[in-house]
């Protein structure tokens, strides 16, 4: 599993790009959280999660997973406490911080750049 250059992100990518918006950064160490995209001048922060791996209806989700459940609960589980440590973090540092569902992205990529464009341009 990779951590970066995932196909969605590499999918947003492209979004991007045919949109006009340029001048981010992909996947700045630096950074806590190691946004997908981020525009640093700005500080805004975009996140690009996996339904799976950051527990997308989470309730419902634990209750399909059938092997090896309770590492999968506890690896989920870790990742959505990480998110939302990463994202009071970034907020407390002055960051705007956006996170878009995989399927969002493949379903509403438009939208997701909308939301995007509205946070950069009253930055």
């Amino acid at each position: 599993v990779h951590a970066k250059n995932t196909g969605i992100e590499k999918r947003f990518a492209v979004v991007l790009r045919k949109h006009g918006l340029h001048g981010h950064l992909r996947n700045v160490r630096g950074i806590s959280g190691t946004p997908d995209f981020c525009w640093k001048d700005k500080k805004i922060a975009v996140f690009c999660d996996s339904s799976f791996w950051h527990g997308y209806d989470w309730k419902n989700q634990i209750k399909t997973i059938k092997t090896r459940k309770k590492f999968w609960v506890n690896k989920i589980e870790t990742n959505m406490d990480r998110d939302k440590r990463i994202n009071r973090k970034l907020r407390k540092e002055g960051w705007k911080v956006l996170r878009f569902w995989d399927f969002d992205i493949n379903k509403n990529a438009d939208r997701c750049v909308a939301k995007i464009r509205v946070i950069l341009e009253s930055a």
